[in-house]
């Protein structure tokens, strides 16, 4: 058997251009593969929100079942689209034959089945708007042989009562194929080739992924492609570089192949801004970016460039009194070796106007914390006003360890359309830097910038500043805090005071800074450990205002890692834990 694996980039609500690209595709393959597969709500995207309950919408979507099953003659065609039984909604698959519905032996459920195991976690709210299948796990007959099929989570089966992989196993197909719509996160590589092989399956396993960008209003989630076709003895990989690509595979001369991606998070990020900015920004505006010369504004004005070319960049460095020769002197590297125009719009006197202008209301001293932030808010203002005068839109280059202590300030370096880096930790910000230059065989990021993570401690150049004073640095132990906040997202507090109580965290990556940082003494691990997540909870007003993220983990702030404003407190057992440790 002969599939044309198509890894479709799919356009959320917008069926018709799904559609024009989906029959282009059948008239390539029609001749050339028995079955032509496409992936998971390949019609009318996967991320619709609340806009599966208009059901305009969904009449819309279905009426192109027809059209599918009208261009499946001649072959056969299996596709992810939305099903309304005028009571339920369904994420469905359907599989059409020679211009008709495939068969089952039962002749139940003509042409189509129905996802049972709906997601509820990270991006997804299937439950929301979805019905599980009703427990129809029979293959489709075709051509003399079974044709087992099952959407996404269906094999994401672990967390689940029931496994409709089982099921189906049960049937003793000769395939089983699951068309997917699944968002790449790190590691999403391993996950999926281990998930596909716990399941233990003597027949060819065909898994079907879409490629492109879908967002969820405060979450932007790119889609790898990364299909394959795993055997008892074989695993094909197909394309894994979110971009979409057709392939045909001979099930019965299948050759072992892998499909690396190198630089795979700036790929990601590439993706993410292009397909971002095409579809939600589509009259072309220019992006305005700070670019402060610091670590996470060249990063972010670097991939911009790449992503959408030199002319749609526009950078703008805002220098104080504070700036120090090194930071202009980044941020002019760049401009140079990326070709885009940079503005210098010093902003001292903006701040002297600022507070004579607070002087008449009384204000006679600002100072501390009030005047730094007047120097952030007043730069904020200059990137909008700026944007307003070219028609752009503005980038937020804060990254995840910013995002999480809050070290931004609202309607200052907290604005823009779209945070670039707000997935991404201090250290992986510093990878993406190193992708940069490697691939462009030149030093776009200054390497005085890059951090170097030496195991125990990390060393840098020019180490990260706000400048908004004098000898300025941020509060971050950088390495440390990253990895901490990161563990604080998903895993047991309770446990990590236990493994620093009992040593065992000298065993892993948070106890490899630990004495650098000199958190080897319990005061000291405590008072900084409740620093960070007073910190992290005291912030969470200006998370819920931050702009889209672009998503690269299971715990990116937003509708992945959801969070209600809530009074900062401890367990009995966590106190517990801080007081024995505090004792030792």
């Amino acid at each position: 058997m002969k599939l044309a694996i198509i890894q479709q980039r799919i356009f959320s609500n917008n069926p018709q251009r799904n559609f024009e690209a989906m029959k282009a595709a059948i008239q390539t393959h029609k001749n050339q593969a028995d079955i032509i597969v496409f992936p998971e709500m390949a019609v009318g995207g996967y991320m619709l929100g609340d806009k599966y309950n208009n059901l305009d919408t969904i009449h819309d979507f279905m009426q192109y079942n027809d059209q599918l099953k009208v261009l499946s003659e001649g072959t056969a065609v299996i596709w992810g689209n939305v099903h309304h039984d005028g009571k339920h909604l369904y994420n469905a698959a359907y599989f059409a034959v020679d211009g008709d519905w495939a068969q089952r032996a039962s002749q139940t459920d003509r042409g189509i089945y129905f996802k049972h195991l709906l997601p509820n976690y990270t991006f997804f709210d299937d439950k929301r708007y979805f019905h599980a299948g009703h427990g129809n796990f029979e293959p489709f007959e075709f051509k003399g042989q079974k044709v087992a099929i099952q959407i996404c989570e269906d094999m994401w089966d672990e967390t689940h009562d029931m496994s409709p992989t089982t099921q189906m196993k049960a049937y003793n197909p000769d395939v089983m194929i699951n068309i997917s719509a699944s968002p790449w996160v790190k590691g999403k590589e391993t996950s999926r080739l281990d998930t596909i092989r716990r399941h233990n399956l003597s027949m060819p396993f065909v898994y079907v992924n879409a490629t492109g960008m879908q967002n969820n209003g405060k979450n932007v989630v790119v889609f790898d492609g990364g299909s394959l076709v795993v055997t008892p003895n074989t695993i094909h990989e197909l394309p894994q570089n979110f971009e979409q690509s057709e392939t045909v595979i001979d099930l019965m001369a299948l050759e072992a192949h892998q499909n690396p991606v190198e630089h795979k998070l700036y790929e990601a990020l590439i993706h993410a801004i292009r397909y971002f900015d095409e579809e939600t920004l589509a009259y072309g505006p220019k992006w305005v970016v700070g670019v402060s010369g610091g670590l996470d504004s060249s990063v972010t004005v670097s991939l911009l460039v790449k992503a959408l070319g030199e002319d749609r960049v526009l950078g703008v460095t805002m220098p104080s009194k504070f700036t120090r020769d090194i930071t202009k002197s980044n941020a002019y590297h760049l401009s140079e070796k990326l070709n885009f125009k940079l503005l210098e719009i010093p902003i001292a006197s903006m701040v002297d106007a600022t507070l004579e202008s607070l002087g008449h209301g009384g204000y006679e001293t600002v100072e501390g914390l009030s005047y730094e932030n007047i120097q952030a808010r007043l730069r904020g203002h200059t990137l909008m006003s700026v944007s307003s005068l070219e028609n752009a839109v503005v980038s937020n280059n804060g990254n995840k360890i910013e995002v999480a202590l809050g070290y931004a300030t609202l309607y200052g370096d907290a604005i823009g359309a779209l945070a670039i880096l707000g997935d991404l930790t201090k250290m992986e910000v510093g990878k993406v830097a190193q992708s940069l230059n490697e691939i462009a065989e030149a030093e776009l990021v200054p390497q005085n910038l890059i951090p170097h993570d030496e195991a125990t401690h990390v060393s840098w150049e020019f180490a990260p500043s706000a400048e908004l004073k004098d000898d300025q640095f941020d509060p971050m132990k950088w390495g440390y805090h990253d990895a901490l906040i990161e563990f604080l997202q998903k895993d047991s507090l309770e446990d990590l005071l236990t493994s620093y109580r009992d040593g065992t965290i000298y065993n892993t990556k948070l106890g490899s800074y630990l004495k650098t940082y000199q958190l080897d003494k319990p005061e000291a691990f405590i008072d900084d450990l409740k620093w960070v997540i007073r910190t992290m909870n005291v912030a969470v007003y200006k998370r819920i205002q931050m702009p889209p993220i672009v998503s690269v983990s299971d715990y990116a702030y937003g509708m992945t890692y959801r969070e209600s404003q809530l009074p900062q407190t401890y367990t009995q057992k966590q106190r517990a834990l801080m007081e024995s440790i505090l004792k030792m």
